[in-house]
């Protein structure tokens, strides 16, 4: 099988060592999978978040979905998901039924 490659800041990397990230409004890293899991971000994003009207309201919120190498991924979402992020806690919209 042929081998995917990405450009990330001028660098030729292998997607598959790259990765897909959900970031929410507030800058902090949300969800995150291999490059290799999807073709681009709205693919990623339908793998974080399922249903079409979840996606749109976060769409709404200010949540986007960006392609990170290893480096990116270490120094800008690691930090979330770790919990040692400085990023102020997303205000969750009350969705009335």
């Amino acid at each position: 099988m042929p081998q995917l490659l990405v450009q990330i800041g001028g660098e030729t990397l292998p997607l598959r060592s790259c990765h897909w990230v959900l970031f929410g409004p507030n800058g902090c890293a949300y969800a995150s999978e291999y490059g290799d899991g999807a073709t681009g971000p709205e693919e990623a994003h339908r793998n974080f978040t399922p249903r079409q009207r979840d996606r749109d309201r976060e769409t709404r919120q200010g949540y986007h979905v960006e392609l990170l190498s290893k480096k990116q991924w270490r120094k800008q979402a690691g930090p979330c998901f770790y919990r040692t992020c400085t990023h102020t806690p997303v205000q969750q919209e009350v969705v009335s039924r």
